[in-house]
């Protein structure tokens, strides 16, 4: 039997004593497939994403990436939050320098370039110089440059 990509039982989070985010929430995402998570403003949906990222730690039940805990899949999952957190002084080319620095044997330089190039990016160009799109496209090109098996992407 394949290990699905997203299994989430009875999962909530709670900011605070009485707001939760994210509640009773059960699925199974088979791997090879792509969804999306329709809902609308505060159902839960960057919280899940977060959750699944590792960013997160339940208050209640349990997530799995991937067979594992979300926190031992990171490597193998890209995840592009919605807020884009990049370095802002550093270029576009350092950026990519970092995500080859901090994936070591995962990296395909290729595929970071490529994304990046797509979008007509002089690599030499601040981060805090880019539009809202430039930046999602580089923070694209650090997801996709390390090859994951699971791709997470929260409004790109």
């Amino acid at each position: 039997m394949t290990v699905p990509a997203l299994e989430a039982d009875a999962l909530g989070k709670r900011f605070g004593r009485r707001s939760w985010a994210l509640r009773d929430c059960s699925f199974r995402l088979p791997a090879g497939r792509v969804c999306a998570v329709v809902g609308p403003n505060g159902a839960g949906k960057s919280t899940l994403l977060a959750l699944a990222a590792g960013l997160l730690a339940p208050t209640e039940g349990t997530v799995r990436v991937l067979g594992a805990d979300p926190a031992a899949a990171r490597p193998r999952v890209g995840f592009v939050d919605q807020d884009k957190p990049l370095y802002q002084q550093l270029t576009v080319a350092e950026t990519l320098r970092m995500g080859a620095d901090l994936n070591p044997g995962h990296w395909d330089a290729d595929t970071a370039r490529r994304v990046v190039a797509g979008g007509d990016l002089d690599p030499d160009r601040r981060i805090r110089a880019l539009s809202g799109g430039q930046r999602t496209r580089v923070a694209l090109a650090l997801a996709l440059g390390k090859r994951p098996e699971l791709l997470l992407l929260d409004e790109p």
